[in-house]
């Protein structure tokens, strides 16, 4: 059984063959598109799987130089090996620079946000995005079967986005 698409107003009618006369427009369609489900993006298709991780102990100067040299823009915050918080380039702006702090004498502990949200590796990009919305937040820490994976942030969905569009347009050409 296939999928057809109307050309006209894009309804979608499943059987072996397209109908003479869409059903929802009214249109006697002569061409039908055979649709095509486009797979649903998922936090995996968008995560960074380099997580960076410093102890608490570590200097707010520690994590941008970290930061900086793998081109991220948060550090998970550990002790004794567990997370117990993350530092994000805003940390560093709005409670370092911002306060004419120096960053070498701070310690991570200080800065940190202690709420770390998180999605499965499997969660639709939609999902992951209203999660986002919804606390106010830029990043998710992405985790498999309870263990963490990756990070995905709104900058990494955004240059995704353009480049599965570019990818698709060229495609087209």
């Amino acid at each position: 059984m296939g999928k057809w698409e109307c050309y006209r107003c894009s309804y979608v009618s499943e059987g072996e063959n397209p109908p003479e006369e869409c059903p929802n427009c009214h249109y006697s369609v002569t061409f039908w598109i055979e649709s095509v489900e486009e797979k649903q993006r998922t936090v995996k298709d968008f995560m960074r799987s380099n997580l960076l991780k410093l102890d608490a102990s570590s200097t707010v100067l520690e994590a941008a130089k970290l930061m900086k040299q793998n081109d991220a823009s948060s550090v998970l915050v550990t002790v004794n090996g567990e997370q117990v918080g993350i530092v994000t380039e805003h940390d560093i702006l709005y409670k370092i620079a911002a306060e004419d702090l120096a960053a070498s004498r701070v310690p991570l502990r200080n800065v940190m946000s202690t709420t770390i949200f998180s999605t499965d590796s499997n969660t639709p990009i939609k999902e992951a995005l209203r999660l986002m919305a919804k606390h106010h937040i830029r990043r998710l820490l992405v985790t498999s079967e309870g263990r963490p994976v990756g990070m995905v942030s709104q900058r990494s969905i955004l240059g995704g986005s353009f480049r599965v569009a570019k990818d698709s347009s060229e495609a087209e050409d």
